[in-house]
């Protein structure tokens, strides 16, 4: 029986992705929100209810490049999002819950911090590991651009986290205009967003995008 159920999982898992790529996204993953528990993921809130609700999350992500050289991030924003309005209709056709978790939406716009973290959970979705930039770089693509967050009550079979392989690189930081990123030693993730940068004055990726254009990784 759980057999047949977990067989369920995997082909309802399948099918979505393949939904997804053939939408035009390149990058998507599935994670369990569950396995993120005492990881910072966002405001400091208590999300337990939140990830009772939705325990999966559907994870899609923009290269640079992927619409133009010039896309700026609030363009590839708009992209990602036309792409889970779709996602979403897909969800709803098969009567699953589901909350979208923007990039642009701030509940804390001083810090510029959202609900939960899009990087936190693309890293657990096994979209590339946090590098020291705190972008997530993807092995195949480099750092990614912009992540969109569709989480869910569908049971789905979660991608696995991959190893970080910045090593000792630190050329995002040394090649920072406004010398926001600091070195930070870690294998998975930092303690906090605060040991490795200055949100007061990183430029974001609509006034700078030096760590993503100087990364070793990125494919142009």
């Amino acid at each position: 029986m759980n057999f047949m159920r977990d067989l369920d999982i995997i082909e309802s898992t399948t099918n979505v992705k393949s939904f997804i790529h053939n939408l035009g996204i390149d990058i998507i993953g599935i994670a369990n929100l569950n396995e993120l528990k005492g990881i910072p993921v966002g405001l400091n809130i208590n999300c337990s209810q939140l990830f009772q609700q939705y325990p999966y999350a559907i994870i899609v992500g923009a290269q640079y490049g992927k619409i133009s050289k010039k896309a700026s991030g609030d363009e590839t924003a708009i992209y990602l999002e036309k792409i889970a309005y779709d996602i979403m209709e897909y969800l709803e056709e098969r009567h699953y819950q589901y909350l979208v978790i923007h990039p642009e939406d701030e509940f804390d716009s001083e810090n510029r911090m959202g609900l939960l973290s899009l990087k936190i959970l693309a890293k657990q979705a096994g979209l590339g590991w946090q590098g020291r930039s705190l972008l997530i770089i993807s092995p195949k693509y480099g750092p990614i651009h912009r992540l969109i967050a569709i989480l869910t009550n569908m049971k789905l079979n979660p991608d696995e986290p991959i190893k970080n392989l910045c090593r000792d690189c630190r050329v995002c930081i040394d090649k920072c205009p406004k010398n926001s990123l600091k070195l930070c030693q870690f294998d998975d993730h930092p303690n906090s967003r605060e040991e490795v940068l200055d949100i007061k004055t990183c430029l974001g990726d609509n006034g700078c995008m030096i760590c993503i254009l100087k990364c070793p990784y990125l494919r142009n």
